[in-house]
């Protein structure tokens, strides 16, 4: 009775127990004495290589991909935003961003964002803020938009940044001879002191006029006032 693993009359003859081949998947068969080995191809494993590795466990993609087991590979589906063998790597969404007037592109998972410039808004930095909303000039002022700033074109008598300045038409005064000086939007008022006037109070009313002075008496004009000066009265003499 030959030993396991030998047959012949004489025992003579190692049976191959790789006839006929028990390695699945491509193996190659190695005879022993009453036993075999396989030589499994990549991707494969057990005693006859007939178990699939599955080369999604552990799962090696990242970020959430889903793996897809191959014969000794394996192929990750990438969420949005990510690429790679194992989806490690984020997409730089900003390489073809649409970021306008200098703003900044900051990429983010499957987009970007734009931080724009100050004076701009809008998901691409394209909207010029408009300063002149609402009016920030006074007194009737036109606002004139600019980047990140505005102009008021202030209506006579207005100055300042928002035209908030009534200008003092009284520095420096222009009324003459003591008069008072009013303020007005773009204008002013002079209240002239007794015997002048004028837009400045400038002219000294000629109180000679009409002459008040009676027969014949020279009038002489003063501030506020006048003077007669009458005319002399000459007595003629009789001589008996």
């Amino acid at each position: 009775m030959c030993a396991p693993g030998y047959k012949g009359k004489n025992c003579e003859i190692d049976i191959n127990e790789c006839l006929p081949n028990p390695c699945k998947h491509g193996a190659t068969c190695n005879d022993k004495v009453n036993d075999y080995r396989c030589t499994c191809a990549p991707g494969y494993k057990g005693k006859n290589c007939e178990i699939d590795i599955n080369e999604c466990l552990p799962n090696p993609c990242k970020h959430g991909a889903t793996c897809k087991d191959k014969v000794n590979d394996y192929s990750c589906t990438c969420p949005p935003g990510y690429k790679g063998k194992n989806c490690e790597i984020d997409i730089d969404n900003c390489l073809l961003h649409q970021c306008k007037n200098g703003a900044t592109c900051k990429d983010k998972v499957n987009g970007y964002v734009c931080i724009c410039q100050i004076g701009y808004t809008g998901q691409h930095c394209d909207t010029d803020i408009n300063e002149c909303l609402p009016n920030p000039c006074k007194h009737g002022a036109t606002c004139i938009d600019k980047v990140n700033d505005y102009s008021c074109m202030c209506a006579q008598g207005y100055k300042g940044k928002n035209c908030e300045i009534d200008i003092n038409e009284c520095l420096p005064n222009p009324c003459k001879h003591g008069a008072t000086c009013k303020d007005k939007v773009n204008d002013y008022r002079c209240m002239c002191a007794p015997g002048y006037k004028g837009k400045n109070c400038e002219i000294d009313i000629n109180e000679c006029l009409p002459n008040p002075c009676k027969h014949g008496a020279t009038c002489n004009d003063k501030v506020n006032d006048y003077r007669c000066t009458c005319a002399q009265v000459t007595k003629e003499r009789t001589v008996k």
